[in-house]
């Protein structure tokens, strides 16, 4: 994190690549299994991902926050301070994991049959009850992902995100077809590959901690304030901007199941498959770029914070133009893995138009991950989520109103939301470099 900005992002994204690649693996055969169960469970599974990425934000936005403090700490040579906020986020995060047991088991499924309707609602209860139960760890690993990459262990917090993508692999058919528990043996795949991926994080801070640098210490533990807000001022507005999306998305959803029934929502959740199969590449660099900027940040190095900014911009777009490209060209190859069964076969033409246009929203949104995790690093977090909170509510008008007319006005009015939302957030980025810039200036002066 302290040395060439270039080599920093090859050596921290690369892990990151990897994990998510494998992660991203792991969502295309969850899909392809539920192909076989029919159209409906696959409209299912696309509606109670929405649960799963707010408990999922949760502990990857105060990761994130978990990150840029620890990395900053590092930077200062402060490994006191720096193992303190390890121990309070990790403790903090599990009593929020376990509060939001009982909160989704109350709202969880009203929520679901009031966006995906009476059609969808036995599967998508079926299928959402493992993540209610299994909620504690969902938050846990993002936070345990946050705290290695904050200490620099890039390849440490792949291992974890690969351990629970290899065994929901294996347990997806095992648990789907040979225990025949249906559509919630692919939830229970999740949540019991979620639970071995976090074996190597404890064995590495409490059981063999020489592995690690930080030192997790929870005797005589007690909550401290300043720590926590250390944190929690990065990690909460960045959950808030993580769950907006995903809150967002059950109101999107009810528009979209409005126009297009089960039939549109099952092709508007599966070619959206694609364009987060190519913002992955973008989610790594960004996620290098948060530690590599809050250490640049922590030293009031602005002109490594710029290469390494402008560094990760160039890859980001570049390599989403390519996977664009490629995508659009062998769509109807891609599509083959969704629709090979009779009640699924007949998505196949809508999936390729959809995907193709969700393509160009790819490119774009890949430039709005890196600009984000520079406002991160600079802890101007609210910045980033009041441009996501801007950019969403303008997209729930403009599908409200678009959805009276058909799927293929919506696809387009999503597109035109994109480029709103890639201007404020590349503007705010900006102006909040230059503003901590000069900010530094005046206080060397002084």
């Amino acid at each position: 994190m302290l040395g060439d900005p270039r080599r920093a992002l090859r050596m921290m994204a690369a892990p990151m690549l990897i994990s998510l690649l494998v992660a991203q693996l792991n969502t295309f055969v969850d899909t392809f299994w539920c192909a076989g169960l029919g159209a409906v469970p696959l409209a299912a599974v696309g509606m109670v991902a929405s649960i799963y990425l707010i408990l999922a934000g949760i502990g990857n936005g105060v990761g994130v926050g978990v990150s840029a403090s620890l990395a900053a700490k590092v930077a200062r040579r402060d490994k006191p301070a720096a193992d303190a906020v390890a121990a309070q986020a990790l403790v903090f995060m599990v009593l929020i994991g376990l509060l939001c047991i009982p909160i989704f088991l109350v709202i969880g499924n009203p929520i679901l049959l009031a966006a995906g309707g009476s059609e969808m609602y036995p599967d998508c209860r079926a299928y959402a009850l493992p993540f209610y139960l299994g909620a504690a760890l969902i938050v846990i690993q993002g936070v345990a992902a946050g705290i290695l990459r904050g200490e620099g262990a890039a390849r440490k917090a792949m291992a974890v995100l690969i351990t629970a993508a290899v065994f929901n692999i294996v347990f997806d058919p095992l648990f789907t077809f040979i225990f025949n528990w249906g559509i919630a043996g692919l939830a229970w795949a999740t949540i019991a590959a979620t639970a071995l991926s976090l074996l190597p994080f404890v064995y590495w801070y409490f059981i063999a901690p020489t592995h690690t640098y930080l030192d997790i210490r929870l005797r005589d533990f007690r909550f401290s304030r300043p720590l926590l807000r250390d944190f929690l001022s990065i990690g909460v507005p960045k959950a808030v901007e993580l769950d907006i999306m995903a809150v967002v998305n059950f109101v999107l959803n009810f528009f979209v199941v409005s126009c297009g029934g089960a039939v549109g929502y099952a092709v508007y959740v599966t070619s959206w498959r694609f364009t987060d199969l190519m913002l992955v590449p973008s989610q790594a660099i960004a996620g290098a770029l948060v530690p590599i900027c809050a250490a640049a940040f922590g030293r009031f190095d602005f002109s490594k914070m710029r290469t390494a900014y402008g560094i990760a911009m160039k890859w980001s777009l570049v390599i989403a133009a390519v996977l664009a490209m490629f995508i659009f060209l062998a769509a109807p190859w891609l599509m083959i893995m969704f629709t090979y069964t009779g009640t699924a076969a007949d998505l196949r033409e809508p999936l390729v138009h959809t995907t193709r246009i969700f393509l160009l929203i790819g490119v774009m949104y890949s430039a709005v991950n890196i600009s984000s995790s520079l406002l991160q690093a600079l802890r101007m977090a609210k910045n980033s989520m009041w441009s996501t909170l801007i950019r969403n509510l303008l997209l729930i008008v403009v599908f409200a109103i678009t959805s009276l007319y058909s799927l293929d006005a919506m696809w387009w009015g999503f597109v035109v939301c994109e480029i709103i939302g890639l201007v404020l957030m590349v503007g705010w980025a900006e102006a909040g470099y230059r503003k901590r810039r000069a900010e530094s200036g005046r206080a060397g002066s002084s």
